[in-house]
């Protein structure tokens, strides 16, 4: 009687291609679970980071919480993708700005191209205001994140 492997050689010799398409049908298995694995983990992951994009005119944009349910936030990244420089203020609309304070205290704009990171560590970027000059146009990408994102420890039980 022939052994599992002498058959399996068996077989390969007069049908080569057998073997090819049982390690395609075991990868295509592999990746099925994979797939399903990822659709569960994604599912179990915080939504951490939105992407927003607008068009500023010179007629102010306020983004609160009322427009935008996942304010506050913790830190954001700013892209000036138009053509005209963008004035950009946090919390508060003009001198007491986050941004403002810690920019250029006499023009606060990012200009064409350029890209503004703020983190405040804590939920604390409660409305951002964006307006563009006098009959000028641009497009903006904010890129927010919204809850931190540390590692905890795990906590000790006691039976």
């Amino acid at each position: 009687m022939a052994t599992k492997q002498e058959n399996i050689d068996l077989i390969i010799k007069e049908r080569p291609y057998v073997a090819q398409v049982i390690q395609t049908q075991l990868l295509n298995d592999i990746a099925g679970i994979l797939y399903e694995q990822l659709a569960v983990a994604k599912d179990a992951i915080p939504d951490l980071m939105r992407k927003y994009e607008f068009f500023v005119t010179d007629d102010v944009i306020e983004l609160t919480e009322d427009k935008l349910p996942s304010l506050p936030w913790m830190a954001m990244t700013v892209f000036n993708d138009g053509g005209s420089p963008v004035h950009v203020y946090i919390n508060e609309y003009g001198m007491e700005s986050v941004y403002y304070l810690n920019q250029n205290p006499t023009d606060p704009a990012l200009g064409v191209g350029d890209t503004f990171q703020m983190d405040l560590r804590a939920p604390k970027i409660k409305k951002v205001f964006l307006v563009c000059d006098r009959g000028k146009t641009t497009s903006v990408r904010i890129f927010a994140t919204m809850k931190e994102y540390r590692f905890h420890q795990r906590e000790e039980v006691k039976i």
